[in-house]
């Protein structure tokens, strides 16, 4: 919807097509909202940026618990504040990302939280059903085990 009729459009992306600089720059400007890599780019200092933003944007779960009385407090209280601040920085980081990329903040910071979101509750999902594992295979080598069972063998 660049206003170009269909005729011209694929004109156009028959002749972009002939040069794929051109084309993947103009792919991930316009369809990905991704700024092209630079020249002056450093690996070094990304990977530094990186790091820092993974140290501070990881500690924010746990800040609930370090600021918080949790005996004083109920457990399921602390746990959704401390979603809802971890929602809030996943936010806060996808609209700081926004800085380097043609999306608009809140798109960005939205598509940022979603995600995040989705990879915590998988976190979650699997360390629940990995829990519910463990205490199920315990539970049956402690019945198999106990001094009164005549088997040997667990199930």
């Amino acid at each position: 919807s660049s206003g170009i009729n269909a005729e011209y459009g694929e004109i156009v992306i028959r002749t972009t097509a002939k040069y794929k600089d051109v084309f993947c720059t103009d792919m991930m400007i316009h369809e990905l909202g991704l700024t092209p890599p630079d020249d002056d780019d450093s690996p070094v200092k990304n990977g530094i940026v990186t790091f820092i933003s993974f140290i501070v944007c990881g500690i924010v779960p746990l800040l609930v618990y370090m600021f918080v009385d949790v005996h004083s407090s109920s457990g399921d209280t602390n746990f959704y504040i401390s979603i809802g601040m971890t929602a809030a920085a996943l936010f806060l980081l996808g609209a700081l990302k926004s800085l380097s990329s043609y999306m608009s903040w809140w798109k960005s910071g939205l598509s940022i939280m979603i995600l995040g979101c989705i990879a915590a509750a998988a976190a979650y999902g699997i360390s629940a059903l990995a829990e519910h594992a463990v205490e199920s295979h315990k539970s049956s080598t402690i019945q198999v085990c106990s001094p009164n069972s005549t088997s040997i063998v667990s199930d």
